[in-house]
């Protein structure tokens, strides 16, 4: 079969299946298709992947004009063309390939293993549950396993605040982030898997044994760091984390006792926006490629890692006490403040040497401006959350 073409996948024909297989009584009918500006460069994995793919792969505007039920319509919508998790899982090979040292000889041993090979596949796993708010509106989905073509047809957004907001933390208010932490837990809420609970058909799950599996890659990305970056991964922070590393059996062996959740586990502001204002402000989470199950604050300990500079460093407690409360009136499994804390310190790990161990390795070879500051914020949360003294109220916190 021949390789499609970029027309091919924006024509009417292409993009009325799409629509008629989500809604098949809806009977729509696509009469025209005209492109929209739409900017790619927030995507990090659409674009290091692009040009790797023999298919066109990106997002791509579309204003869409739609017949149903005899009245024309036009809709603005997001056509999402996704690479193969293999082409992924092969381009940050090449990335490990170009850091070189320890970190290329391990990588190859376990490149399919870092989450990022089944990444076509557990979006639009995600997009069979969708969530009415936060989540963007999905028009349709298209996967052949066969051409390796993965889709989605979603929304276009606008009238939108905070859309890749990643260099701009300051705009995020208390309000924002007092909101997302309050939608956050109702879905995972609305997801949470109790101790026990055969876990769902899910590739690459973070459980105990997969993050000791993968041990020697955790050690080679944080030497490509500390190597790096000393500036960012000094001496004692390196440490640190080498020790968190030999401590994952125990480490997984308790978190093996806490319910999981689906998480997004890429929830920062490269992938986020918010709807409306006021008492209707809405969090919106797109880009669910790498959702997978863990402890529920995992989702919160990345946002705040990526959204509090150090000039609110000392407000971190209070907005993890905030969720905390959020996720114990929904559920009634939080109730302890204590095992509450140990729990976001070792998601926090996971979430250091797993995500920023990657993110780091793509630094390496072309720099994130963001990232020096959410690693800073990463060991910041870290020191908080290993001390031994109580948290306090919220509210003298916030004061």
């Amino acid at each position: 079969m021949p390789d499609l073409t970029t027309a091919d996948l924006l024509s009417p024909v292409f993009l009325e299946a799409m629509l008629r297989a989500q809604n098949p009584a809806a009977n729509r009918r696509v009469r025209a298709v005209e492109p929209l500006p739409l900017d790619n460069s927030a995507s990090i994995l659409v674009t290091l992947t692009a040009g790797q793919s023999r298919r066109p792969i990106g997002h791509f505007g579309l204003l869409l004009t739609v017949e149903e039920a005899g009245q024309t319509q036009q809709h603005r919508l997001v056509l999402k063309v996704k690479p193969h998790g293999g082409e992924i899982s092969a381009m940050l090979a090449g990335l490990a390939q170009l850091c070189g040292g320890e970190l290329a000889a391990v990588y190859p041993a376990f490149a399919e293993r870092t989450g990022f090979q089944h990444t076509h596949q557990r979006e639009l796993a995600v997009y069979q549950r969708p969530v009415a708010g936060l989540m963007t509106r999905i028009w349709g989905t298209h996967a052949d396993d066969e051409t390796g073509l993965y889709c989605v047809l979603m929304e276009y957004l606008e009238d939108v605040t905070l859309l890749n907001s990643v260099l701009q933390p300051a705009a995020w208010t208390d309000q924002h982030l007092r909101t997302a932490l309050d939608q956050l837990a109702s879905w995972h809420a609305r997801h949470l898997l109790l101790p026990g609970t055969p876990p769902p058909a899910w590739p690459d799950l973070p459980t105990g044994r997969y993050m000791q599996d993968l041990a020697p890659l955790w050690e080679a990305l944080l030497t490509n760091a500390a190597t790096r970056f000393p500036d960012l991964y000094s001496p004692a922070r390196a440490e640190q984390l080498r020790a968190a590393i030999r401590q994952i059996p125990q480490r997984g062996a308790w978190l093996a006792t806490r319910p999981r959740t689906l998480i997004h586990n890429d929830l920062n502001p490269r992938n986020t926006c918010f709807r409306g204002a006021g008492d209707a402000l809405q969090l919106c989470a797109y880009d669910w490629e790498l959702a997978t199950y863990h402890v529920p604050v995992y989702d919160a300990v990345e946002l705040l890692c990526f959204v509090l500079d150090a000039d609110r460093y000392h407000l971190r407690p209070a907005y993890l006490e905030h969720y905390r409360q959020a996720l114990h009136r929904r559920t009634g499994y939080y109730p302890d403040p204590a095992a509450f804390r140990q729990e976001t310190h070792y998601a926090a790990l996971d979430f250091g040497l797993h995500r920023l161990g990657m993110y780091l390795m793509a630094h390496s070879v072309g720099p994130y401006p963001f990232l020096p500051r959410v690693v800073h914020s990463f060991f910041d949360t870290l020191a908080q959350t290993a001390s031994a003294a109580v948290w306090h109220d919220e509210a003298v916190l916030a004061s």
